[in-house]
Order: C-alpha cells, then sequence, then structure tokens
C-alpha cells in the first residue's frame, strides 16, 4: 500500500517538473489546435460560401431567356468566383472570335484566339488562363484571374453556362431573323396595299432622270386616272415636251427642256425606261430579272454618286472596307458576296429631294428628318430581290448603333445585324477620310483613333478590332483604288 502511495507520488513529480520545465510545449500544442480548428472553420465557411454562391448562380442562369441577359451575368458570376474577367468566344472556322466579356474593353481580353494555341490552363502576363471548349466546339469560354482558382469545382457549371449561351445565342438569332422578316414582310404589304410600290419605284426612277438631264420640269402621269399626278419638278420656263410611256404600267413621263432632246438623248432615256417598266412585268426569282433589276439599282446608285463631288466612289469604299472587315472576322463567301451588294446599295435610299441638301454646311430639322428615313426607303427598293440577295437587313440598319442611338428604329446591341454593323463601321471610316461640304477630311490615322474608342458604341468590339488589325492594309487599297 505504501509502495503504491509513492509510486503516484513520483508520477505527479514527473508530471509536475515536465509542466514546470516544458510548459511551452503545451502551449504550442494549444495554438497549434486552435489555428487548425480556425483553419477547418474557415475553409467550412469558405465552401459553404462557394456552394452558396453557386447554387444561387444556378438559379439566376435558369431564369435568363435573353442574350443580353446571359452576357450580363457573365460579370456577376467573375464576382462569384474571384476572377478579373470571364469571355466567350464564337468559332469561326479555326478561330475563336470574342462574342461577350465580364468587363468591356479589357485590355488582357483577346479578340480572337486560335484553336491550335488552346491549352486549359496557360499564363498570359501576370493572368492565369482557364480555357473550356464546348462539346461540340462552337464555343470557347476563358477564365482570366490573377490568383489561382478552384476551378475543378465549378468546370461543370462553366460547361453549362456555355451551352446555355450558345442555344439563347441561336434562339436570339431564329427570333431576330423571324423579327426582320415580318417587318420586311409588313412594310412591303403596306407598299402594296397602298400602290405605293410602283409610285415609290417610279418616284425614285423620275428622281435619278431628273439629275442626269437637263430638265427643267418633269411630270409623272397616269393614263388609268388623270386625277393622279406626280410632279417631280414643275416646268415653269420650257420650249419642249416630250412623253415617254413606260413599258407595262399605265404612267407616262413627261419631260420639259429649253432645248429638244437630240435622237441619242432620247434613245437612252427611253432605255432606261423600258429596263425600269420591265421590273414590274416579271420581277420573281427568276435570275435574269433578278440580275438585270440588281445591275438597274447599281448603275442608279453610281449615277447618283456622280451628282455630288463629295460622295465620288462612296459606296465603292465602304464596299472595300466592310470586305476586309469581314475576311478579318473570317465570315464565309456566301456571306461576303451579300455583303458586297449591301455595302454598294447601302445608301441607295438617297431618293429624290435628300440628295439634294446632302452638300449643305447646314441641313434643317426637316431635311434631318427626311434624311433618316432613307434606309426605309432603300430597304423597300431591294425588297423584291430580297430572296435571292438578302441585303434589306444591312440597307435597313445600317445608320443604328450598338449604344442604341442610332436610327431609324434605335436597335441596340445583337439586335442590330452583323453585317449591318460591318457596313456601319465601313461607311464611318470612309465619311471621316472624306472631304464634306462642312469639314475637311480627317487623315487615316486620326480616323483609326476614333474608331478605337467606338468600342461597343458604334458596333461590337470584335467588329472594331478586326478593322484595327487590317488598318493598314485597307488604307494601301484605298490608295489604290483612288490612284485609278
Amino acid at each position: 500500500m505504501l509502495g503504491s502511495i509513492n509510486f503516484a507520488e513520483r508520477v505527479d513529480d514527473v508530471i509536475f517538473f515536465i509542466a514546470l520545465n516544458f510548459w511551452y510545449v503545451f502551449l504550442i500544442v494549444a495554438i497549434l489546435f486552435i489555428l487548425l480548428s480556425i483553419k477547418l472553420f474557415r475553409d467550412n465557411a469558405i465552401l459553404k460560401f462557394r456552394f452558396r454562391n453557386q447554387n444561387r448562380a444556378f438559379k439566376k442562369l435558369a431564369t435568363l431567356r435573353k442574350i443580353g441577359d446571359v452576357e450580363a451575368f457573365l460579370s456577376e458570376y467573375q464576382r462569384y468566383i474571384g476572377a478579373d474577367n470571364i469571355a466567350i468566344y464564337l468559332r469561326r472556322g479555326d478561330i475563336y472570335v470574342l462574342e461577350a466579356q465580364g468587363k468591356d474593353e479589357s485590355e488582357e481580353i483577346e479578340s480572337r484566339v486560335y484553336k491550335k494555341d488552346i491549352k486549359k490552363q496557360s499564363k498570359k502576363e501576370e493572368y492565369t488562363v482557364y480555357s473550356f471548349e464546348s462539346c461540340d466546339e462552337k464555343a470557347l469560354l476563358r477564365i482570366y484571374s490573377k490568383k489561382e482558382l478552384a476551378i475543378e469545382e465549378i468546370e461543370g457549371f462553366l460547361m453549362m453556362l456555355l451551352s446555355y449561351y450558345l442555344r439563347i445565342n441561336e434562339l436570339h438569332k431564329e427570333i431576330h431573323l423571324s423579327t426582320i422578316m415580318d417587318s420586311s414582310k409588313n412594310i412591303l404589304t403596306n407598299v402594296m396595299s397602298f400602290q405605293y410600290r410602283t409610285q415609290t419605284f417610279l418616284k425614285f426612277v423620275g428622281s435619278l432622270l431628273l439629275k442626269t438631264t437637263n430638265a427643267t420640269g418633269m411630270i409623272l402621269k397616269n393614263r388609268e386616272n388623270p386625277t393622279k399626278v406626280d410632279v417631280f419638278k414643275y416646268p415653269k420656263r420650257h420650249k419642249f415636251k416630250k412623253a415617254f410611256y413606260i413599258r407595262n404600267t399605265p404612267y407616262i413621263l413627261e419631260v420639259y427642256t429649253n432645248a429638244p432632246l437630240d435622237t441619242k438623248q432620247i434613245a437612252e432615256i427611253g432605255a432606261f425606261l423600258d429596263l425600269a417598266g420591265g421590273y414590274f412585268e416579271n420581277m420573281d426569282a427568276s435570275s435574269k430579272m433578278v440580275a438585270n433589276y440588281l445591275n438597274f439599282l447599281l448603275l442608279a446608285n453610281r449615277v447618283l454618286e456622280l451628282q455630288s463631288p463629295y460622295f465620288k466612289d462612296h459606296a465603292r469604299k465602304v464596299e472595300l472596307v466592310s470586305v476586309e472587315i469581314a475576311k478579318n472576322i473570317f465570315l464565309d463567301e456566301r456571306h461576303i458576296d451579300v455583303l458586297r451588294i449591301g455595302a454598294r446599295l447601302h445608301d441607295i435610299g438617297m431618293i429624290g429631294k435628300i440628295e439634294n441638301f446632302l452638300d449643305s454646311k447646314k441641313i434643317e430639322k426637316k431635311e434631318l428628318d427626311l434624311i433618316r428615313y432613307h434606309p426605309i426607303v432603300g430597304s423597300v427598293l431591294v425588297e423584291p430581290i430580297n430572296n435571292v440577295y438578302p441585303i434589306a437587313p444591312i440597307i435597313k440598319y445600317h445608320h443604328e448603333r450598338y449604344d442604341g442611338g442610332g436610327y431609324p428604329y434605335g436597335l441596340k446591341g445583337k439586335d442590330i445585324p452583323l453585317l449591318a454593323q460591318i457596313v456601319a463601321l465601313a461607311e464611318f471610316y470612309i465619311g471621316l477620310t472624306s472631304p464634306r461640304a462642312y469639314r475637311k477630311p480627317f487623315s487615316h490615322q486620326e480616323a483609326v483613333e476614333k474608331i478605337a474608342k467606338e468600342k461597343n458604341r458604334l458596333v461590337e468590339a470584335s467588329i472594331i478590332q478586326a478593322f484595327l488589325d487590317s488598318a493598314e492594309k485597307i488604307y494601301k487599297k484605298l490608295q489604290i483604288m483612288e490612284a485609278k
């Protein structure tokens, strides 16, 4: 009994000795235990936070139905995951072209990515870049982050986000195309219902002839309706009158002059009116008729440009710039062919009184309102061949702006067709670098600097970047064109 007591006392003494001399060991163990507990608590809290944000992201994404809302969601989601930026690219050939990003105009974001250069994880300056291709390889999602991300935890959601974006984008295009077609049909139906189709076209023809002859007056009469008279220019002073019957129509065009028209002039005007009259005879998908009408519009557009010293070769220049931009965003040949014609005819609606004051130093409000109507007029004029050459949307929307500040409809963002945006940028550049009655032309470099500031304002950023990348090539080609 005494021995066991002594043993217990010795154990107590040993423990006391250890506690007295090695107390700091216990302190270190306690601190380590507390730190470990804090870390486990923190990791658990972070994990819960991530799950909560991810669940929130799932719920938010499921409610989005518009392409613009999905793109806005990118900014929100990049904050969820702590990234610096997130971008989505769509594939064109062997290249992915930037379509949307979390933060606008971020310098670290590449405007295009070659498919062969894509790696799951790479470095770009101080950023780590994570890349994810969609299963069908139609789209690419890239995350730019200065810090390492637990990317495995969100990879599944990123793939779902990419697929969801693709589908919404496809639906958006389908709906938008349907809207354009419905709008075009409505305009054409109204034009035909009120017999404006023939009238609008003949007014266009009359306006063109008035510009290209020395007529002092011109009047359009209808044999079936003698009370229906359209005066292009009232003949206050004239000595001679020549009447032209427009084939396949009940219309007579009376041309008033101070000097008699010679045989050549009569033949030229007659041939021109016969060509115009042929439009009413059999305007359908027949390739010959469509080709003839297209050639007529191209010729008419050329004649209109010759009336102004400030618009010489304007359409050809816009076409050249448009095509170079299109090549740089890798559009296929079919779309480029449509773009060529749309660019060449983008201002075909400048008929009647409009071209009379384009060279004015000051334009009145009522004249400005008339100018704003010309995209609609132009789209109506090309509507008969739109089933073969779908250029009506280019002409109708080439004055819309990406930020919503354009006309005639004030469309915004991706509601504006891609080809119309390309022509809008091309015309903007040609307008800047061409002289006007009210200002001198900007230099090529000045125009390029102005355009660089127009990303997602005039047109979407990827189109601006495509222009900037080919600006010097465009400049050299324009120089060659002007030298000829």
